[in-house]
Parts: C-alpha cells; sequence; structure tokens
C-alpha cells in the first residue's frame, strides 16, 4: 500500500512531529518495550516511506511504529517470528510420546511436569528428541504422563526468519499509523477488538485489517481447534 503522494519530507516531519507531540510523549513513545521486536529494519522501512532523515528522533518514532504494527500483526496472528527467543509450552499430558510445539523450537532447554497436587518434577531434558525441524517433540523412553501438566522451555531456532508477505503488511501497518498520525489523530496504540462474547476487559488486542491483508495473512494465521 504507497503512501499518499503528500508525504513529508524530513525536514516537514520533524516540524510536525515537534508540534504535534510533545517532547515527553515522544520520549515514551521512543523508550517504550515492545513485545515483539519487529522483523523490518528502518532502512526498509525508510526506503518503503521515500525517506531518508538521520534525525536520531525521528528514526526512534519510526522503530515505535515498526514495533507496535509488529506487536499487532504476530498478535492476529498468534504467532512470534523472532528468532531465538524462549518460550513455554504449557500442556496437560495424554498419555502419549509425542507432544506437537506451539512453536518451531532450536534447542530444549526444560521439561517439570506437576500433579494434581501441585508437586513439581524435574524431568530428564535428554529423554526428548526434536524432530519435523523442531515442530515435534519425542520421548522415547517414557510418555508425558496423562493428566499431569508439563511445562517445556525452549529456544526458537536461531535461523527463524519471518515471511516476507508478513513482513509487508507489518511494512503497510506502520505506514498506515504514520498517515493516521499526521491527520491529527496520534494513533500509536493498538485499538481492541473483541468478539460479541467476549465479557472480558482483556481483548485481543490488533487494528483492523484490510480483506486483502486478511487473505495474505491467512496461510499465516494460527486457528483454535
Amino acid at each position: 500500500m504507497p503512501l499518499k503522494e503528500n508525504a513529508y519530507t524530513p525536514a516537514k516531519l520533524q516540524l510536525f512531529l515537534y508540534k504535534n507531540f510533545s517532547f515527553h510523549t515522544l520520549f515514551i513513545y521512543s523508550n517504550t518495550m515492545s513485545t515483539f521486536p519487529s522483523p523490518v529494519s528502518l532502512a526498509e522501512f525508510q526506503n518503503y516511506l521515500k525517506d531518508t532523515t538521520v534525525d536520531i528522533g525521528i528514526l526512534a518514532f519510526y522503530q515505535t511504529l515498526l514495533d507496535t504494527a509488529t506487536e499487532k500483526i504476530y498478535t492476529y496472528l498468534d504467532r512470534d517470528y523472532t528468532p531465538s527467543v524462549a518460550k513455554t509450552d504449557v500442556f496437560f499430558g495424554r498419555g502419549l510420546h509425542v507432544h506437537k510445539m506451539r512453536n518451531p523450537a532450536g534447542a530444549l532447554v526444560s521439561w517439570k511436569y506437576y500433579d494434581n497436587t501441585g508437586a513439581e518434577t524435574i524431568a530428564n531434558i535428554a529423554d526428548l528428541v526434536l524432530l519435523a525441524n523442531g515442530s515435534v517433540t519425542v520421548c522415547a523412553v517414557k510418555t508425558f504422563l496423562r493428566g499431569f501438566e508439563h511445562r517445556l522451555k525452549y529456544f526458537q531456532p536461531t535461523t527463524l526468519t519471518c515471511p516476507e508477505t508478513v513482513k509487508q503488511v507489518i511494512t503497510e501497518t506502520a505506514a498506515i499509523i504514520f498517515e493516521e498520525s499526521k491527520q491529527g489523530s496520534g494513533r500509536l496504540g493498538i485499538m481492541t477488538e473483541s468478539d460479541r462474547l467476549d465479557t472480558n476487559t482483556n481483548r485481543v488486542r490488533y487494528l483492523d485489517l484490510t480483506e486483502r491483508q486478511k487473505a495474505t495473512l491467512m496461510p499465516y494465521k494460527r486457528y483454535a481447534i
């Protein structure tokens, strides 16, 4: 999705930021830790915007846009394409030797399980083997005990990459947030959307996506079974 023809030049953008956002607000935006680091680089985003600024404040603002867009898209997909990040699968055993990983695993770290009293057992991580590119864990010597809560901690693969189509939607989304902020709404946060049956205050967090974007992301979205 291309930007509008009247996109700001770096000089106009800097003036806009300082007129429409206080220094305190910009500082907060620039220093807010995102749940997910963006797979889209600043250089890629600037190329999309056709922008060549080197202003540190503006670049920090761009990074905030990218991180906000990344959190939105990853949350919508229910996936995380961050390499080497630590994850923990929590599941109840079904008496099987196999567990399908929620995320691809590059290295297993620990395995613990708990009975119905909460008593913890530290299992031997060496009994587990990763197969199918880290999508499946197999234990040949024992089963994942039925009725016990199991917790597998692992790191995602160092070679894990975000699909280019997902990166494109993240880039488009960051640009849309940027365009809307220029129109005076200043919206950098993630809006909430919920199901009609949702009665909780903790709702799914993502901005509206176009039908084209939803179709583009469909192969990567995790659906509840």
